[in-house]
């Protein structure tokens, strides 16, 4: 596997926020703020940083760069500049990380567009790749292009190695949909912060890339990410290590079995406690198995302990919608014991694991169907709340599935760490990707 670490530049004197007031940047090369020099320091010492973690499959911190790519303007070169430093490395330029060219929209505030070029304003709100920028370009050919930019730098990159692309939001956004194969209209349901870094996996022999984390801010502010608006937002967690976790041994297909937390899963769900406490919190969910109850545990004594608002008596719901996939017969079996007894069913489970229903347990469809149900209770029951849901690897990759738009197929290009963080928001009745498998708080 080569990991890129796909990372937005720091803020410039036109990143006012979202919405009508901001203006279109595109090619236009504004140099960073202060703000963005110390965002671009702050990520800098983030991948410098080498402290363990605890038991996280993913490594987020000390990892070594062999190269650093970047985008031809200034304030992209100056950030991977940053970046590259601590690894003795030159930033690199490669053109087809560079924005979007506006064309006639280049420089102009988002209200004077949507006023002067009304229907392709509301086209491009709804979906970028369907149109052509007067006097500029298309989304679909800065996707192309951009493609091509991380291909040429994975030419010279072999396995086992992690390089940085830095890069503009349009960039970003694109990428991230494109290389996760998310649909089109996921551009504008996924978050690309000022300085965050994401995390894909490519691996050189099938070709295929993976999403091993979306908008990790935590080098920046340690709260998680949210967005205005009265949507339920929801923290949606993946247990602690168990036993039969990969990281603690060979992997076995947990399911239904009751399971305590080891000693790395309870060490997780304490960071998990100190990451979660001063988040504004009014319910915690938690799937009825005994290592999602004990992970969540820590933070429900912690929220009483400190008087956090409605922490006084704060109680863990259990909720049979967050339960494991029933793996039936399947259970309690090593992935080699699987592969030997149903050698073909385990086949079609690697490549096409909407297609499988577990013989004396369930599909993928099945957990769909009590995640759809719980989100619409929690939307119900929580309007403008933030909830914590407590879940399982399948069940949060099917959840997160689910909210980006990919068919359940895809489950194994989404990656879920053991005590990783999710943050989604609903925004007009559409739920957005605030941030996916966070776990910064395990470094």
């Amino acid at each position: 596997m080569i990991d890129i670490v796909l990372i937005r530049h720091g803020r410039t004197a036109w990143n006012v926020g979202e919405g009508q007031g901001q203006r279109f940047r595109g090619l236009i090369d504004l140099p960073l703020t202060d703000e963005g020099l110390v965002q671009a320091q702050a990520a800098a010492l983030r991948l410098a940083d080498a402290r363990p973690t605890h038991g996280s499959t993913h490594t987020i911190r000390g990892v070594r760069l062999a190269a650093v790519y970047s985008s031809p303007l200034q304030r992209a070169v100056h950030t991977a500049q940053i970046i590259a430093e601590p690894h003795g490395l030159a930033a690199q330029s490669l053109p087809g990380l560079s924005s979007m060219d506006y064309g006639d929209w280049a420089g102009q505030l988002h209200s004077d567009v949507a006023q002067r070029w009304p229907d392709l304003y509301r086209q491009w709100r709804h979906d970028p790749f369907s149109i052509q920028i007067p006097g500029g370009e298309s989304t679909q050919d800065l996707r192309d292009r951009a493609i091509a930019a991380v291909h040429e730098a994975l030419a010279h990159h072999t396995d086992g190695e992690t390089i940085a692309l830095v890069s503009h939001q349009v960039v970003t956004r694109t990428l991230s949909c494109a290389l996760a194969g998310l649909p089109n209209t996921a551009y504008w349901h996924i978050r690309q912060d000022l300085g965050n870094l994401s995390f894909i996996g490519y691996c050189p022999t099938s070709s295929e890339f993976a999403l091993v984390g979306l908008n990790d801010t935590c080098h920046l502010n340690p709260a998680l990410p949210q967005t205005k608006g009265l949507g339920t937002r929801i923290l949606l967690i993946r247990h602690g290590q168990t036993a039969w976790n990969e990281g603690a041994g060979e992997e076995r297909f947990r399911g239904r079995t009751d399971l305590p937390l080891d000693a790395s899963g309870e060490a997780q769900a304490l960071a998990l406690a100190s990451r979660l406490k001063n988040e504004p919190l009014a319910a915690l969910y938690a799937s009825p198995l005994l290592r999602a109850q004990q992970t969540i545990a820590p933070l429900a004594i912690e929220l009483a302990r400190s008087a956090h608002p409605g922490g006084q008596g704060f109680k863990i719901e259990p909720h049979g919608g967050l339960l494991d996939i029933d793996y039936g017969h399947f259970q309690g079996l090593t992935h080699s014991e699987a592969a030997a007894a149903y050698p073909e069913l385990y086949a079609r489970w690697r490549t096409a694991p909407s297609q499988v229903r577990f013989p004396g347990g369930e599909g993928l469809a099945d957990v769909q169907a009590r995640l759809l149900a719980l989100l619409d209770e929690l939307a119900a029951r929580h309007p403008g709340e933030t909830v914590t849901l407590v879940g399982h690897q399948i069940v949060n990759k099917v959840l997160a599935c689910t909210l980006l738009g990919l068919d359940l197929d895809q489950i194994w290009r989404i990656r879920q760490d053991t005590a990783g963080i999710n943050v989604f928001q609903q925004v007009d009745g559409v739920w957005h990707t605030l941030c996916l498998n966070d776990s910064c708080h395990l470094a």
